[in-house]
């Protein structure tokens, strides 16, 4: 025996619905063989419902990790459980999801959830094969609506796990840019410089080129009009999913970098912004042409390279995973109703395309009058980039058409909000609706907002000036009352300047909470 070796044994972390900082990562990665599942994961998969009686898996191994969520609070863990660096045949380089959650803490994220959907798909894989997997990530993608239902755990499947899952406050897919990238270009493996002839030591032979190398060579994933505008349908059903069930969560994703030749290339923030078929310049609810516009859905561009990503193809990553971690380091560093914009990026050496940051500053080159094609593609999409003191988060923001919520700290501080007083309805679901229950409700909201006034979340001389809470007759009506509803209304300016936010909350029979409407429709 060389030595002792002492293995730490992390104990089930209760879950924390007022935390602000976890993201939850949906895609493709292969399970590391011979790597157990620590006790601590098998107790919090027992705890919190995650085994095969309770998922109605008959015969489901918790070993194989395969379609359930995994916490991680560690990259340390994470590498011990899954094989990143690998795709399926062992020899093409390293998986995006495998480099986003490197990404993720990296930039300061302190815990995660990975959910796997089975094995990556091969490199160079036709487009079509990777489509037919969408399903996997988005369950009903190919109909149109996703097909989970919030009280039956047994249809929670990919992004659908986010109903058991209350902590967590961002979603990333970075395997859904590769998904509807078209195919790509054949690897052109460079012409290497001839030399002439020379003995040489017996035995040394010239090195042959790796997977590595070719991997390195290709092209990374790329999308023409019509895959951006495939790729923006996924985009639109998953927000509106969010937007409908999951309102404390936000949709964080890589806008997919161009197609050589394409005019998203030559003029990308005019072709998303578009007031004909742009992208940017349509909601969730449009029928006619589906958008990204939410103040749930966060884009992150241009892609990345960093200290990860050298074995990838053109050596980038998608930016979802860097994006994600700064917003998990700005929540536990400064709030997360603070804006993340200014902050530096840790182990990025590179963006791509190397815009620059005029070019993300000014406006679409079709401004008209809609005040939403005036605005910067840096008003649009969290730009990443690199300015004389090194690379930093140049803007946060939504998609939001609303102005309101357009800048993502807005959102981020309703969330917090709404957190609170779905806890609060928690705690007194079986309290009588009165004047008492309505007084303790006023009482807990108004310390909430009073802590946020303090550490500067909101606007105005004093509490009275940046925040009201009513909850009274005058919030409710009789049918409300009757059914057991009681209904808080909660006005407040966050620190920006921007208009007055009303939040109208409603505590329905059962404890559930939810946003009854909201003065801005930034949703």
């Amino acid at each position: 025996m060389n030595g002792i070796q002492f293995e730490g044994q992390s104990p089930v972390v209760a879950v924390d619905p007022n935390r602000a900082d976890i993201a939850c990562f949906v895609g493709f990665i292969a399970r590391r063989d011979g790597a157990a599942l620590p006790q601590f994961v098998h107790e919090w998969m027992g705890e919190y419902g995650w085994t095969a009686a309770q998922l109605g898996r008959p015969g489901f191994d918790p070993e194989i990790l395969d379609d359930v969520p995994v916490p991680i609070d560690s990259w340390e863990l994470f590498d011990r459980l899954f094989r990143w660096e690998h795709r399926t045949d062992l020899s093409s380089g390293v998986t995006y999801l495998g480099a986003a959650v490197r990404s993720f803490f990296a930039q300061g994220g302190r815990k995660c959830y990975v959910v796997r959907m089975g094995n990556p798909w091969k490199r160079a894989v036709a487009r079509a094969a990777r489509l037919a997997r969408i399903n996997d990530l988005i369950p009903g993608w190919a109909t149109g609506q996703v097909s989970c239902i919030p009280l039956d755990r047994t249809s929670w499947k990919g992004v659908g796990h986010l109903f058991g899952l209350p902590e967590v406050s961002y979603l990333c897919l970075p395997d859904l840019a590769e998904a509807f990238a078209v195919d790509p270009e054949p690897v052109t493996v460079p012409e290497l410089p001839r030399v002439p002839e020379q003995f040489v030591e017996c035995g040394t032979e010239p090195a042959d080129l790796t997977a590595g190398d070719l991997v390195r060579w290709a092209g990374a994933p790329r999308c023409d009009e019509a895959a951006a505008r495939e790729w923006a349908t996924a985009v639109n059903l998953l927000g509106g999913f969010i937007a409908r069930w999951q309102r404390e969560v936000q949709l964080v994703l890589a806008l997919p970098l161009p197609k050589s030749g394409t005019q998203i290339e030559r003029d990308c923030h005019g072709w998303l912004s578009d007031q004909v078929d742009g992208i940017l310049d349509a909601g969730l609810v449009e029928s006619s042409r589906p958008g990204v516009a939410s103040a749930f859905v966060q884009l992150a561009f241009p892609w990345v390279r960093t200290a990860g990503s050298k074995a990838l193809p053109e050596q980038l990553e998608s930016p979802d995973g860097v994006l994600a971690g700064v917003l998990a380091r700005n929540a536990l560093m400064r709030g997360s109703f603070h804006s993340a914009a200014g902050l530096p990026l840790v182990e990025v050496s590179g963006v791509s395309p190397a815009w620059g940051a005029a070019h993300f500053e000014r406006p679409a080159s079709h401004a008209g009058e809609q005040g939403t094609s005036r605005r910067s593609m840096a008003e649009r999409v969290s730009i990443l980039g690199q300015t004389p003191r090194g690379f930093f988060l140049l803007s946060d923001v939504t998609t939001s058409l609303d102005e309101g919520y357009r800048p993502a700290c807005v959102n981020r501080l309703v969330t917090a909000i709404v957190r609170a007083a779905r806890r609060a309805g928690e705690d007194l679901v079986f309290e009588s609706s009165g004047e008492a229950l309505w007084g303790r409700i006023r009482e807990g909201l108004q310390r909430l907002l009073a802590g946020l006034f303090q550490d500067g979340a909101l606007r105005g001389a004093t509490p009275a000036e940046a925040f009201q809470v009513r909850c009274d007759r005058s919030t409710m009506s009789q049918n409300d009352l009757d059914a057991g509803r009681v209904i808080v209304t909660v006005q407040f300016q966050a620190a920006l300047p921007i208009e007055r936010i009303t939040v109208v909350l409603g505590m329905h029979e059962g404890g559930q909470v939810s946003v009854q409407s909201s003065g801005n429709g930034g949703a």
